[in-house]
């Protein structure tokens, strides 16, 4: 199974009333009954990799970049659990994004650095060469969409690694 990134995006206020019974965030975003594809993403295990092709850290980076996978604020007092980026920071990141196209993107990819890295899960960027590197620009691209469309909304973004 592993560690893997997902998101949900809503609108501010709904956000806000969630942030309210931040002990229910988890069960109110894993259990809700109008999961839409267009208002959630899915990175699979790609995440940690994306997130360093962004920032060129494992676990840092500048803003807006780093916003993009690990950023956001903890809901709650599980500081792994759930992350909450506003809309003001939504847009950022999706701005961001929108100016590193797929192509730059795979022009910033070096498995060799990831590897060395240790970027999670590192034992497939040398080994699986073409096909890990088309796996994250895949992701990457699916997450450019997702930001861009939740940057469009207006909305909140809840994020999680688990």
């Amino acid at each position: 199974m592993g560690m893997t990134w997902s998101a949900t995006a809503m609108d501010p206020a709904r956000a806000a009333a969630l942030l309210e019974r931040a002990d229910s965030v988890e069960a109110e975003l894993y259990e809700r009954e109008d999961a839409q594809a267009a208002t959630d993403a899915y990175l699979d295990k790609a995440w940690h990799a994306i997130h360093f092709v962004l920032t060129g850290s494992a676990w840092a980076g500048d803003a807006p970049w780093a916003w993009a996978v690990l950023g956001g604020t903890p809901v709650g007092e599980d500081e792994a659990g759930w992350r909450h980026l506003p809309a003001e920071q939504v847009r950022e990141v999706a701005q961001a994004l929108a100016a590193l196209p797929p192509a730059e993107f795979a022009r910033r990819y070096d498995a060799q650095a990831l590897a060395e890295a240790q970027i999670y899960p590192d034992v497939i960027w040398l080994r699986d060469g073409e096909d890990a590197r088309d796996y994250v620009l895949d992701y990457y691209a699916q997450l450019s969409g997702f930001y861009a469309a939740a940057a469009q909304r207006g909305d909140d973004v809840f994020a999680t690694i688990g």
